[in-house]
């Protein structure tokens, strides 16, 4: 078992997150590969599927497949996003509340003050150079899920 600094994930857990990952980015990729083409390569593999080609003979054409596609994309990015911030927040409530032992009332301080943080950052980019700047605290996220992500200045220098 893997061991992280707030819990323990079973070998079936870790194969579960990599599985969901390689399969979310495979997806991904090959509908990122697909848009690439240009339109007339996407209009001859289009035509070539029969249930495409039946759709097309009822009126609908490449280019509202486009705009689906886009708005699709759109608000799955947003529902995402939505479905991002709740999560990080409930783990900071438990948090908070198992390792701390704050009340359900300074959690909620804590959530409105974050909440507040964030709204009116100008952006995150500016909000994540300030955790820099006033507490040396490093935040990367493009690496290793399994190793810190969140460390001091000094500890990786």
């Amino acid at each position: 078992m893997s061991k992280g600094k707030r819990g323990t994930f079973s070998s079936r857990e870790i194969r579960r997150m990599n599985e969901r990952e390689k399969s979310r980015e495979d997806r991904k990729k090959a509908v990122a590969d697909f848009m690439r083409l240009p339109v007339a390569e996407r209009q001859r593999r289009i035509a070539d599927d029969a249930r495409i080609a039946s759709l097309q003979r009822n009126g609908i054409t490449i280019e509202d497949l486009d705009k689906s596609y886009h708005e699709g994309y759109d608000e799955g990015a947003r529902i995402a996003a939505e479905n991002t911030m709740k999560n990080i927040f409930a783990a900071v409530a438990l948090v908070l509340h198992e390792d701390y032992d704050f009340d359900d009332n300074r959690c909620m301080d804590v959530l409105n003050a974050i909440d507040q943080k964030v709204i009116y950052a100008l952006d995150s980019k500016e909000m994540v150079q300030q955790v820099w700047d006033d507490l040396g605290i490093e935040m990367t996220f493009s690496g290793d899920m399994f190793t810190d992500r969140v460390y001091k200045k000094e500890d990786n220098a």
